[in-house]
């Protein structure tokens, strides 16, 4: 049976686990995706939680000046906003804001409701913040894309994956999050350059000792699939090991064939022909059919055909050099058409 990936899910992850799927938001994506960006200094919570860990909000809507200032520290500008309050024709925009709205007003990215207000309190809107995003990437609305659709360019760029558009009518920080730790992977205009490798080149991030990585299906065959993990071109770090706990298709038990270490994948793949290394391999057996049954969600085709999802969850344990261990729970999804 032939298989076909359905790209629901954008793969970024950063000792956790950044999935952002096309179709929703999940709490739990969201909260990974936060964390990832937090990790790499790229993103702030608004207080900490009763453990000490950051806490991010991210079941309210963010306000303009709240995003303005998201958008600044996603793309390592915080400290070049902060060193100067540059100036801005908006009288409504309170002092913790004016860095960084003036820092983003004067780049191009963002501009007021009217001449005088830039509306600092309002809710900013799904259009709104992906239209930060391009014209921060090198985008011009009006040229590149519309500022009332910029969904369009967006899921071109594997930044929204189709989950906004006209009827969109609620935008989260989650969403915000989401958005953010996706556009790490996107191309800035007029380059192969990423956001992320951007980021890196120019230090904005290199002091980071966290593993950033990503995974790639290297194969599926009937009742069989094959994953490899790997450090993200330019990551700061990598895995000496890297184990999966636990694994499920649909909820379903499996079979695994475990590679761990970077030394012991490179040699295995060597010897079945795979030029490219990573930290962590991994060889699944199940049964298809048992778990196509089981599928909760499903894909509908434009030709009105249904498939159901398979959901291949991974929890895994990864140690870096220093000994510390990383842990975290992700899900990669696939429909197979026939």
């Amino acid at each position: 049976m032939p298989k076909k990936l359905l790209s629901l899910i954008l793969a970024l992850t950063l000792a956790l686990s950044l999935a952002v799927p096309a179709f929703a938001v999940t709490p739990e994506d969201a909260q990974e995706d936060a964390m990832l960006l937090y990790n790499l200094g790229l993103f702030k919570g608004t207080g900490t939680t009763a453990d000490g860990s950051p806490k991010f909000d991210l079941d309210r809507a963010p306000t303009r000046a709240e995003a303005v200032t998201i958008l600044v520290r996603l793309l390592g500008a915080e400290e070049a906003a902060t060193q100067k309050t540059i100036a801005t024709p908006f009288t409504d925009v309170p002092a913790w804001a004016k860095p960084y709205v003036g820092y983003a007003y004067s780049k191009g990215y963002t501009n007021g409701v009217d001449a005088k207000h830039f509306g600092p309190n309002n809710t900013v809107s799904a259009a709104q913040f992906l239209t930060f995003l391009l014209r921060a990437l090198g985008y011009k609305d009006g040229t590149d894309f519309t500022w009332d659709s910029p969904w369009t360019l967006t899921d071109r760029l594997g930044i929204s994956n189709g989950a906004y558009n006209a009827k969109t009518k609620t935008f989260l920080r989650a969403d915000a999050a989401a958005l953010s730790a996706s556009t790490l992977y996107a191309k800035k205009k007029g380059s192969d350059k990423t956001l992320l490798k951007d980021l890196l080149d120019n230090g904005a991030i290199s002091g980071s000792t966290v593993v950033i990585w990503d995974y790639d299906a290297v194969a599926f065959q009937k009742d069989y699939a094959s994953f490899l993990f790997y450090p993200v071109s330019g990551s700061p770090a990598t895995f000496t090991s890297f184990k999966l706990d636990k694994v499920t298709v649909n909820g379903l038990s499996c079979q695994t064939l475990q590679v761990t270490t970077p030394e012991a994948v490179a040699a295995y793949l060597a010897s079945i022909g795979h030029k490219t290394g990573g930290f962590g391999y991994v060889e699944i057996t199940y049964d298809e059919e048992a778990a196509a049954k089981a599928a909760t969600e499903y894909y509908t085709a434009a030709n009105g055909k249904k498939y159901p999802l398979i959901a291949f969850t991974f929890t895994y344990t990864a140690t870096e050099a220093s000994g510390k261990q990383q842990k975290g729970t992700f899900t990669d999804y696939y429909y197979f058409d026939a």
